[in-house]
């Protein structure tokens, strides 16, 4: 997305795992993206796969950096063979089954302790992006037959979404707004949810290469503006 904003730049690639580096001399920058979808740890044990919501000792890897932007909650929803844990644990207790928004809450509250207690914003600027809404249920733009948002082609008028803040959202303002370290929330939900003809995977090539160049400068701006050179984005 960078250097479709500044395409004549030199740049490097590397990708190691979950994490992909990306440099731009010219800029003396460079942005690490990983692939952290839980922020929390995920640890494999004899029993499988758990997901521990009290611990975050890959944390130590995320220091150091200029700016922090983090995400969380889209693969919390995950279930089946999608789901990516076979157990969560918490305080010593395995559990096999909770409620996703609790479990959720648990993480996020981890996560805020662990920025409190990590990081020096003389330092570091920290930033969390706002949770990002589905588009499943057609009843809430009054099309009750649509299970996803495919063919959709406007946005919905006006500035409140019909089906309501998500629950996810109000944790995420709840969680912030208790912490003792600034974290700068890109609160685009309701944007987001507004747009429902805007899900990547319906909208079409041109489309979404014009997106990827938008956003693309935006993030030129936006580092260069603050002159940070190095950035760990994780995502999910």
């Amino acid at each position: 997305m960078l250097h479709a904003a500044v395409p004549r730049s030199n740049f490097t690639l590397q990708r190691k795992g979950v994490l992909s580096t990306f440099t731009m001399p010219e800029y003396s920058i460079s942005i690490m993206l990983s692939h952290n979808a839980f922020l929390v740890d995920v640890v494999e044990e004899k029993i499988g796969t758990v997901l521990k919501l009290d611990s975050i000792k890959n944390g130590d890897s995320w220091k150091g950096f200029d700016m922090l932007i983090f995400n969380t909650w889209h693969w919390w929803l995950h279930k089946g063979h999608n789901q990516p844990w076979d157990y969560l644990e918490e305080g010593g207790k395995i559990y096999k089954y909770m409620d996703r928004l609790e479990a959720f809450t648990k993480g996020l509250k981890t996560w805020s302790k662990w920025v409190d207690s990590n990081v020096d914003p003389t330092i570091t600027k920290v930033f969390y992006q706002g949770t990002s809404p589905t588009h499943y249920n057609g009843k809430e733009w009054n099309v009750t037959k649509s299970t996803t948002c495919n063919g959709q082609t406007q946005p919905i008028s006006g500035s409140m979404y019909p089906g309501g803040p998500m629950a996810a959202e109000r944790v995420v303002k709840e969680v912030l707004s208790n912490m003792t370290k600034i974290v700068n929330l890109q609160d685009v939900t309701t944007l987001s949810q507004l747009r429902k003809m805007g899900t990547l995977q319906f909208m079409d090539l041109v489309a979404k290469r014009e997106m990827i160049v938008v956003i693309g400068v935006l993030l030129v701006f936006l580092i260069l503006g603050i002159n940070s050179s190095m950035l760990l984005l994780l995502v999910n």
